[in-house]
């Protein structure tokens, strides 16, 4: 009996042991261990940490290429780190769609959207430009919003390489014709077409020198509002404050009438009272 008890508790210590590398895993990614221990028993909490948190939803909106190459590169990454079945990756990346691209995932069809080969050529092909050739990836290429000027000719340089067209070639007036045309800035278009520049190298640095321009001129206006917040305005002068002042006189008696009761002490203790109010601003300017 007691040999049997206790094979029965080697037996469940040997199941629960979380160090044993004989174990099946069910889901192989990667594991955080946290264990709460007293004399007796040891609590063993398992958490996966999962690298598909990490990831921010795809919408598709400004329809950029080399967003959603990225975008994917990255979705790709995180399923390989934690080794993720291709049930788990069809599914994932239908909970990383939003917007248009969900209305996109959701008119598949059902075979493709389990199937995570298919599913991701698909999307491959819809937001990444596969299949499509690099020229036609170039000359497709405009110049997004959060992007200058001299990023967009850096970008449009690396799609003319993949394309195989000779960018940096001073005597090809296409590359640069295209770039202005794509440029999306109707009055630095015609400031470049006016400059008629010799080359590629040309058109860049005069690009790079409006750039530092731009870039001092921001400098310029940040430091003068921050002057003005700083500089607080004088406060408004105060109102004079007008002072009276009483002015007692006193009438002269009178020797003649200094034997009667009523009149001369009516006379004796009349005053006058004379009330004058000066306004001291008006005497500060006349001073």
């Amino acid at each position: 009996m007691e040999s049997a008890g206790s094979d029965d508790l080697e037996r469940l210590q040997w199941e629960y042991d979380p160090d044993d590398l004989d174990l099946p895993t069910a889901a192989p990614a990667a594991v955080a261990t946290a264990a709460v221990g007293s004399s007796e028993s040891t609590l063993i909490q398992r958490v996966r940490i999962s690298a598909i948190s990490d990831l921010k939803e795809f919408t598709g909106k400004d329809q950029d290429e080399d967003r959603a190459r990225a975008w994917i590169n990255k979705v790709k990454s995180s399923f390989m780190r934690d080794q993720a079945s291709d049930e788990e990756k069809c599914l994932t990346l239908a909970d990383l769609l939003s917007g248009p691209a969900k209305n996109w995932y959701r008119q598949l069809p059902r075979s493709t959207r389990n199937k995570w080969t298919e599913l991701l050529k698909s999307f491959q092909i819809q937001y990444c430009g596969f299949g499509i050739s690099d020229a036609r990836q170039y000359y497709q290429a405009r110049k997004r919003s959060d992007e200058s000027a001299l990023e967009y000719l850096h970008r449009l340089n690396v799609a003319g390489l993949r394309a195989r067209l000779k960018v940096k070639d001073g005597g090809t007036k296409e590359r640069k014709g295209h770039f202005i045309e794509t440029l999306g800035d109707p009055e630095l278009a015609d400031r470049l077409t006016l400059l008629r520049l010799s080359d590629a190298d040309d058109l860049e640095e005069v690009l790079r020198a409006l750039d530092r321009a731009k870039s001092r001129q921001k400098k310029s206006t940040a430091g003068s509002s921050r002057y003005r917040q700083k500089a607080s305005p004088s406060p408004a002068p105060a109102a004079p404050a007008k002072q009276v002042r009483a002015i007692q006189i006193q009438a002269p008696d009178s020797e003649s009438d200094s034997s009667s009761d009523g009149s001369d002490s009516d006379r004796d203790e009349h005053r006058r009272f004379y009330l004058a109010a000066s306004d001291e601003h008006s005497r500060l300017e006349k001073s």
